[in-house]
């Protein structure tokens, strides 16, 4: 007698409001895969606040805001658009209201603040009416790809600056730096995260980031100061008597983000 395998159906709550099986996943790939996003994405918790710090916004109230923001932004995304994506600050907008709005064109950041607010307002019309659409695809394909790599490299400079494997130079403005403790724990941790992604290892990222992180510890680089946030900074010239040639700024607006 033959029989016909009925399909099976979605078990837990979990899975039937966010529609899991029916994607094509698992409720476990996609608890990993959260997990390792959080991951990869936590540096913006501290570099965000630190760029918009060198504007003259408070690091905590910047911190708080940032923290607030990826809550409620990841939320909406999840619970209501029922899409994996996380919602964070972009890493190339506060390098525009940091360094050229407040810096390059002396806006007190207060003012840049309400110009970010009224950006906001015009990106939330243009998404009720659906113009945002026409808005993208009036942008040419190579210059969306061209922003995207471009945000890329940017967030691959800070990555590089905080391993310090990339240093500044007064000459050629940024050279590797030279073998040490901390460059090689990040060249080590590179190497197996790499591996791992090459040999299709669940959840490499993460392991990646723990292992890492690990053999970090004895180096003392886990709990330390916040890192840099700004491009690599060149070498301080020095007198003739070797001690570093400084000015002392009077407003936080007023220094350069170089």
């Amino acid at each position: 007698m033959e029989t016909t395998a009925t399909p099976q159906k979605d078990t837990t709550a979990i899975e039937r409001f966010f529609g899991v099986r029916a994607a094509g996943s698992l409720v476990k790939t996609e608890v990993v895969a959260g997990i390792t996003t959080f991951l990869t994405a936590m540096y913006i918790i501290v570099v965000n606040p630190g760029i918009l710090s060198a504007a003259g916004v408070p690091f905590p109230a910047a911190l708080t805001a940032t923290v607030i923001v990826s809550f409620l932004g990841s939320c909406a995304m999840g619970l209501y658009a029922r899409n994996p994506v996380l919602v964070a600050p972009g890493m190339g907008m506060n390098a525009l209201f940091a360094f050229v709005m407040v810096y390059g064109g002396k806006m007190p950041w207060q003012t840049a603040l309400g110009c970010v607010f009224w950006a906001g307002v015009i990106f939330a019309v243009l998404a009720i009416f659906n113009a945002r659409k026409l808005v993208v695809d009036a942008i040419p394909a190579n210059l969306r790809h061209a922003v995207s790599c471009g945000i890329g490299l940017f967030i691959s400079l800070i990555g590089l600056v905080n391993a310090k494997f990339v240093v500044g130079d007064s000459v050629t403005i940024v050279h590797s730096a030279s073998l040490n403790p901390v460059v090689i724990t990040f060249l080590i941790g590179l190497a197996v995260t790499t591996i791992l992604v090459a040999r299709k290892v669940t959840g490499a990222l993460m392991i990646g980031i723990v292992f890492t992180t690990i053999i970090a510890i004895p180096i003392g680089r886990v709990g330390a100061t916040a890192p840099p946030t700004g491009p690599p900074r060149s070498p301080r010239k020095r007198s003739s008597t070797g001690t570093a040639c400084s000015r002392r700024r009077t407003s936080p607006a007023s220094s350069s983000p170089i």
